[in-house]
């Protein structure tokens, strides 16, 4: 969306803002099918349909007159004209997008755009998630400050940046690691469904109920926390009744 909305003001172009979203994310489509997960890529595949419609019918009801937004951040002083307050669109503008990017990332999705490129390099290289997003946010912040010629306009997006990270962190803790445990007594069964569905390896200890005495299995695989979600719904349709833990994990070394 930062890059759709410097080129719609390049142009003067309010359309096409939903135009670039929808064309920049197609080929950002196909590398998450190919580099993250399948459903992770058709879930975010409806996210940014969803997206671009929005962004489309809020341009138009701008174009005709009416903005819904107006109102909330207007006032109107008695010895002046009417004065807009740019912070009140930011805090709230961060709040919304915070919220409207945690919940696809707690079921598994995203919201597409830059949230797939950092996700595939940070699989590929190790370098942070974080560390990635940010750097892109960044060049896009500046830039759309450059052409603006207000600084202020960099500010102001900061501003929101840091209410969306915050709120998004409150909706969901993105992309750090954890630690899943399945205690279950149909081995095979679950051994095949996560080697089938995922990339990450598994070790799998024997184990024992400690009150019903029954022979069981222990597997312990570490993921991304967006593919949580995922492996509890193929887990529980292969055993309904299969126990699972999950447990944080500040960082890894070695093959994932």
């Amino acid at each position: 969306t930062g890059i759709a909305q410097i080129f719609a003001n390049i142009f003067k172009q309010p359309y096409l803002k939903s135009v670039i979203i929808g064309v920049v994310n197609l080929p950002l489509f196909i590398l998450g099918w190919k580099g993250v997960s399948k459903r992770f890529a058709v879930l975010s595949l409806c996210s940014i349909i969803l997206q671009v419609g929005i962004t489309a019918l809020f341009d138009y009801l701008k174009l005709q007159g009416f903005n819904p937004f107006h109102d909330l951040a207007t006032y109107y002083p008695a010895d002046s004209n009417n004065v807009s307050n740019p912070l009140v669109f930011a805090l709230f503008g961060g709040a919304l997008t915070g919220l409207g990017c945690g919940i696809p990332l707690r079921f598994g999705s995203s919201t597409g755009g830059m949230d797939i490129v950092s996700q595939k390099f940070s699989l590929s290289t190790k370098i942070p998630f974080s560390a990635i997003s940010g750097i892109i946010d960044g060049t896009i912040i500046v830039i759309g400050a450059l052409i603006a010629k207000d600084i202020s306009v960099a500010v102001y997006t900061i501003i929101r940046l840091v209410i969306h990270i915050i709120v998004l962190d409150k909706v969901h803790t993105v992309y750090k690691y954890q630690k899943i445990s399945i205690v279950t007594t149909r081995k095979e069964e679950i051994k095949e469904a996560l080697i089938k569905n995922f990339v990450h390896g598994i070790t799998i200890y024997e184990t024992m109920g400690g009150y019903s005495g029954e022979k069981k299995w222990d597997f312990e695989t570490v993921v991304l926390t967006h593919e949580i979600e995922e492996y509890r719904k193929i887990v529980k349709s292969v055993d309904p009744t299969a126990f699972m833990s999950f447990t944080a994990v500040k960082s890894i070394d070695g093959k994932f």
